[in-house]
């Protein structure tokens, strides 16, 4: 038989999981949203990554690499989106003005290329 106090204290735990699975959820939606895209290019020709966005976003240029070595010029991210049509350094980032496809491609010289980026999508504003 359970006593009083079992019974109050399985009542608070509930509550108390509840409680936190609920502002988990709330605060995921304040934080936005985050996509990663990666590209490559071989022999068979251009392999883009897309994206829908369906409003503003930025777009960083992570990672950018050829297989031949010191390869002129420097391996970059391609990208074209809403308001962005150019090519990214490692570590710069392109303002995405609204809704639309964004489509990350792989820029440089070599037999295999391949080029990764992250998507910044805010959350929505109320």
């Amino acid at each position: 038989m359970k006593t009083p106090c079992s019974i109050s204290r399985a009542a608070l735990l509930a509550i108390a999981a509840f409680t936190i699975a609920f502002t988990a959820n709330a605060q995921r939606a304040r934080l936005g949203k985050v996509q990663s895209l990666q590209a490559t290019l071989d022999k068979s020709g251009p392999h883009p990554a897309t994206a829908a966005l369906t409003g503003p976003a930025t777009l960083t240029c992570l990672n950018a690499v050829s297989e031949a070595p010191n390869s002129k010029p420097a391996p970059s991210c391609h990208v074209v989106g809403p308001g962005f049509n150019t090519d990214l350094e490692i570590g710069h980032t392109a303002k995405l003005t609204g809704a639309g496809n964004v489509t990350l491609t792989c820029n440089g010289q070599g037999p295999m290329l391949r080029c990764s980026a992250r998507v910044d999508i805010p959350p929505p504003s109320h």
